[in-house]
Parts: C-alpha cells; structure tokens; sequence
C-alpha cells in the first residue's frame, strides 16, 4: 500500500495548491511569509522516514535563489489554571474539566495542562484564577471546558490580552462554542534559511509544517521576472 501525504494551507485544514508560486516579484520585494503543513494520512501503521523539505526550481527561472524556508516555531500550551466553586446555578452538577490556549497573529496553541473540579448544588460557576500569562507574541487566551461529566472541551471564552489572570466561568453547557483546538497553529517563521530542512520521521496522523517566502534583493537583473520556485515535502 503506497504511503499518503495530505498537504494543507495555513489553517490547517483548507486543501493547498501544488506550488509555491508568487508570480512576479520584484526587485528588493519580500513577500509575505506563508506556511503549509503536510499530514501523514496513511490508514496503515506506516511511519514516514527521514522526511523533509525541499526547495524545488519550477521551469528555467530564477525562483530558487530567492525562495527562503523556515521551520515553525510555535508556542508551548500553557499551564493548568486554578479553579474554585463560587456560588450559582448555572452549571450543571458533577465533575468539569477545564484547559487554556494561547493565541497568536498566526493561530492558537493547542489546550494546555487540564484542571478538573467539580461542582455541587448551589456552587455551580467556577471561579477561575492564575490563568497563565504567555509568552511574547500572544494577544489573547482563550478557555476551554467540558460539558458536565468530562470529555470533549469547547469554548467558554476569549480573553482579549495577556494581563488578565480571573475569569468567573457561568456559561451553562449549551452556551459553550467550538470545539477546541486539535492543531497547534500559534507558531511563527524560525530562521530562515535557503538549504533544505531535515524533519524526521512522520507518524501517522503527524503534522510537519513549514513557512516559506520569496526574498528577491535589490539590484537583480531580471526586474519583475515570474521567479518561479516551491517547497516540496519528501521522505529521503
């Protein structure tokens, strides 16, 4: 059975186009950093060996020597918070479990260290506190909760800064949003480099992403030639 490898955009989910291709690119011109991500999709035990990222010439152009990769560089999943029963009702009553994400210009963290209480009659908001602060690059966090009894966590709220460190958690089980986060999407460009870029060995259902950018420098020759070049996702 062949190996398969599905390739996505950068939310991780939208079907990519074959290449990388800025068409014409000026000289002096840098274009905006992109980043796709390949998944090992195999429906066997088939692990990808000795992957990695090649930057590949597309026809007689001159595209190779301006097309620049970079490995991402996400953040780490934050910490649990520490959670406390406040009086109310609108929670169920049972165990809940809670997680936070970290959000990013590029995405979001996955959900970090899991906290669990649970609630009793008449205690039935959790006050949350210690919501872990982020690193430089976040703009907000986001929680995420169980319904009552565990299980799939969805979203309780947005946190639109990165001082805030309570939250007062009332909203009933059928008020929670989308599903968390499986994919950690928060990452950035890390050095960027014109050589290829070993990864290693892909499991299935294994992401490798990869950012990728056109840097033409300023007195060039072929002023506004299609500088034609991509990144191609290969076992060695």
């Amino acid at each position: 059975m062949a190996k398969q490898v599905t390739k996505y955009e950068s939310d991780g989910v939208t079907p990519a186009q074959s290449s990388y291709d800025e068409g014409s690119v000026l000289d002096g011109a840098q274009t905006t950093p992109r980043r796709i991500w390949w998944k090992n999709t195999s429906t066997a035990s088939e692990t990808l060996q000795n992957c990695r990222f090649r930057r590949v010439q597309s026809g007689a152009n001159d595209g190779l020597n301006f097309l620049q990769i970079a490995q991402d560089s996400p953040l780490s999943p934050p910490g649990a918070p520490t959670l406390a029963l406040a009086a109310g009702t609108e929670l169920g009553i049972g165990l809940y479990q809670y997680a936070i994400t970290f959000v990013t210009a590029n995405g979001e963290t996955t959900p970090g260290t899991q906290a669990e209480i649970t609630t009793t009659s008449g205690n039935q908001r959790v006050q949350l506190s210690n919501i872990p602060i982020g690193p430089s690059g976040t703009t907000a966090r986001r929680i995420y909760r169980s319904a009552v009894g565990g299980g799939q966590k969805k979203l309780v709220a947005t946190i639109n800064d990165n001082s805030t460190t309570s939250y007062l958690d009332q909203i009933p089980d059928a008020s929670l949003g989308a599903n968390a986060p499986t994919l950690n999407t928060s990452g950035s460009p890390g050095t960027w480099q014109t050589a290829n870029i070993t990864i290693g060995n892909m499991a299935v259902g294994d992401y490798a992403p990869c950012w990728m950018r056109y840097n033409v420098p300023s007195g060039t020759t072929q002023v506004g030639n299609p500088r034609r070049a991509y990144v191609q996702f290969e076992e060695a």
